[in-house]
């Protein structure tokens, strides 16, 4: 818990739902909702890409206790990716399209409700990855995962339905990679349509790639899917939603700690939402317990 008054610096992407008129209502909800009894409120803009990790970490500097990412994963991303290891406490109000690590971690959806959150200022630890060296907070992706979240980002239409339609049309010419990897000594060759790291069980709109990740436990999910035939794609893909595509013959699981991943220099990585160019072979790492967040 929170106890003592604290500078707190909202970091707001206003490319991720925050209209004109809601950037003074943002203001307004710092000055009117928050407990200024306990903190001392600043807000800043991004304006342009990994602007939010320079801001969080010229935050650090002067000493600033609390930082609120305000948008989507990515603006989440690039927040934690200053936070880790500072022991200094990440907040959460989701105005973007997924929303997948708040929902995870059950940050209400509406914004005054998300800072009433935070002004409770409970915390927790959880793991973050290491990918090549970016951090992922929720979950990455190789393979077809990237290529959507390339498309979708952009598409410069958000939300789940220019997300599915993106997924459908690229799904059918998509072809499946082959992947090599080793597991505790034992290798293993897949072809697959997409490899998903998962540090929470949250894609983002409720979908549910793998349901029994647990983002403070030192380990991920990583979830193999292979390509499956057109005509069951309406079928198996809804399954998502309910936590039980594992069932459908179409993904096989790891738990893993560490991952290397030969011959993928020069992929797209989905990392938090965001398509990223790795120049290096994929090599994964968690980092047990390294970000503190405010939760409910």
């Amino acid at each position: 818990m929170i106890s003592a008054k604290h500078k707190i610096l909202f970091i707001v992407n206003p490319k991720a739902g925050i209209t004109i008129k809601s950037k003074l209502f943002l203001k307004l909800l710092a000055g009117y909702y928050l407990d200024t009894e306990r903190y001392i409120p600043e807000v800043q803009f991004t304006e342009f890409a990994t602007h939010a990790t320079q801001l969080a970490r010229e935050a650090l500097i002067t000493g600033t206790s609390i930082i609120v990412a305000v948008g989507g994963d990515g603006t989440i991303n690039e927040v934690a990716t200053a936070l880790v290891n500072s022991g200094v406490a990440m907040g959460i109000l989701p105005t973007g399209s997924g929303n997948g690590l708040a929902r995870f971690l059950r940050i209400p959806m509406t914004l005054i409700k998300a800072l009433r959150v935070i002004n409770k200022g409970n915390t927790r630890l959880i793991d973050t990855i290491d990918i090549n060296g970016h951090i992922v907070t929720s979950i990455a992706g190789i393979g077809f995962d990237a290529k959507v979240a390339e498309k979708f980002a952009s598409s410069g239409v958000r939300g789940l339905l220019s997300y599915m339609r993106i997924v459908l049309q690229e799904f059918r010419s998509y072809q499946p990679l082959t992947y090599k990897f080793s597991i505790d000594g034992q290798n293993y060759e897949r072809e697959a349509l997409m490899i998903s790291f998962a540090n929470s069980n949250q894609f983002g709109f409720h979908t549910r790639i793998a349901p029994h990740a647990r983002i403070d436990d030192g380990i991920l999910e990583m979830c193999v899917i292979s390509k499956m035939p057109m005509r069951k794609v309406l079928y198996t893909a809804p399954r998502v939603f309910f936590g039980t595509f594992g069932k459908t013959g179409y993904a096989e699981y790891f738990k893993v700690s560490e991952l290397n991943l030969p011959g993928t220099a020069g992929s797209k990585v989905n990392i938090d939402g965001e398509a990223v160019l790795i120049d290096k072979d994929v090599k994964i790492k968690v980092n047990p317990l390294s970000l503190k967040v405010i939760v409910r």
